[in-house]
Order: structure tokens, then C-alpha cells, then sequence
């Protein structure tokens, strides 16, 4: 991504294999001292906001975590193969029709079974 900034990638940097939010604040303190509480957690969001970090509480300690794995398009190819395996047609099921056809298998097994 062309539009973040030096912070954003250290941040990310330091987030790579996840970093305790303490340890992360201090990291990016010794680099950029002058920078605000506000600017620190304002970068943070932007980041999530984009899809490429992630919080998550682990046993008591709120760890950041770089996304690295971009979701990947399936190529133009692979959708026609898909598309191409679908021969059949679709049809809507009727949840009471597929619950009475479950309880009639279900009294079949139940009655080959008592035999």
C-alpha cells in the first residue's frame, strides 16, 4: 500500500508475529517521542480500519498482530471452472421437507436396528 506512512510501517514492522500493546507503545515512543497518546492510538485504528492489524486480548495482555495474508482473487480461469462444474440446476430446499425427510431415515435406522 502506497498511503501509509513511516509510522504506519513500523508499527506494522513491530506487529509482525503479534507485540504487547506496552511493549509496542514503548517501541514506537523510542522512535517518535514528540508523538501524542491521540496520534499513537489514532494509527493504530487506521491500520485496523485497513485490514492490516489486529487486536486481540491473550491471557490478560492486549497483543497486536500485523495481517499479512491479503484476501487473493481467484483468476478469471478458475471461475469459468467453476461456473463449468455446475451442470445441474439449482433448486431452494424446504427446511420442513428436508426435517420430515431426516425423521423418516432416522425411524428407518431406528427400525433396522431393532431387528
Amino acid at each position: 500500500m502506497t498511503d501509509l506512512t513511516a509510522l504506519d510501517n513500523l508499527v506494522l514492522q513491530l506487529a509482525t508475529g503479534g507485540i504487547a500493546a506496552p511493549a509496542m507503545r514503548r517501541e514506537v515512543t523510542l522512535a517518535y517521542p514528540w508523538l501524542t497518546d491521540s496520534q499513537f492510538f489514532s494509527t493504530l485504528l487506521s491500520l485496523q480500519n485497513k485490514g492490516l492489524l489486529a487486536g486481540q486480548e491473550i491471557t490478560g495482555v492486549w497483543v497486536l498482530t500485523a495481517l499479512t495474508e491479503q484476501p487473493t482473487e481467484c483468476s478469471p480461469a478458475f471461475a469459468e471452472m467453476i461456473i463449468a462444474a455446475d451442470c445441474g440446476e439449482w433448486h431452494a430446499l424446504d427446511a420442513d421437507e428436508l426435517i420430515a425427510e431426516l425423521d423418516r431415515m432416522i425411524r428407518k435406522a431406528r427400525a433396522r436396528k431393532r431387528r
